[in-house]
């Protein structure tokens, strides 16, 4: 590049071309044009990426605060087997206003994996830790088992999509209730559908 700019400054000579001129500025308006470009689309590039990771780390926070308040919920009351809370008809419907947020905040995430397990655990938190069908299929016992395994997992992709690592292998009681309830979801399903 030093050279190009040398050869542009020296004083026209008789020997030297006219045209060189006009071919050292095309250059060099070439080169500065096609750098600018660069560094803005890097520019640009930065900043998609840093809103992304803003928008993931708000929602690891919705998601956090809701799993920690659940968690409160099946620490303090006999989940499935003991009265519902006020205002509620179901256990269901308590659950789905605590944890809506955090189903809505899932879908922010690109990673379509951490996606299906975050969903996967709060669908367990909403319909399976208390399902009598769910708890004697997998032999987990209780619901404050299953809930606990669902937060902890939940809990566990959070932060590792936090520090950019990869998704940690689900423990075995997650996935025998969460095997069980999607089979369950599906046996539902096809009972609507007359299948």
């Amino acid at each position: 590049m030093d050279w190009i700019i040398a050869v542009a400054q020296q004083p026209s000579t008789s020997s030297s071309p006219v045209w060189l001129s006009a071919v050292l500025g095309g250059v060099g308006a070439m080169v500065g044009g096609g750098l600018t470009s660069t560094v803005a689309w890097r520019v640009l590039s930065d900043t998609k990426k840093a809103r992304k990771r803003a928008e993931e780390k708000d929602a690891t926070a919705t998601i956090t605060a809701a799993l920690l308040e659940v968690r409160q919920t099946y620490r303090n009351s006999e989940v499935g087997s003991g009265p519902t809370p006020e205002d509620f008809d179901s256990w269901a419907d308590y659950f789905l206003s605590k944890l809506g947020t955090a189903e809505v905040a899932v879908m922010t995430f690109h990673n379509e994996a951490l996606r299906k397990r975050l969903t996967s655990s709060l669908e367990l938190l909403i319909w399976g830790a208390y399902d009598e069908q769910l708890l004697h299929e997998t032999h987990l016992g209780s619901a404050r088992a299953v809930a606990y395994a669902a937060h902890r997992d939940a809990l566990a992709c959070l932060g590792a999509n936090l520090r950019s690592e990869a998704l940690p292998e689900a423990a075995e009681a997650w996935k025998a209730a969460d095997g069980q309830l999607q089979w369950q979801f599906e046996q539902e399903r096809r009972a609507e559908e007359g299948e």
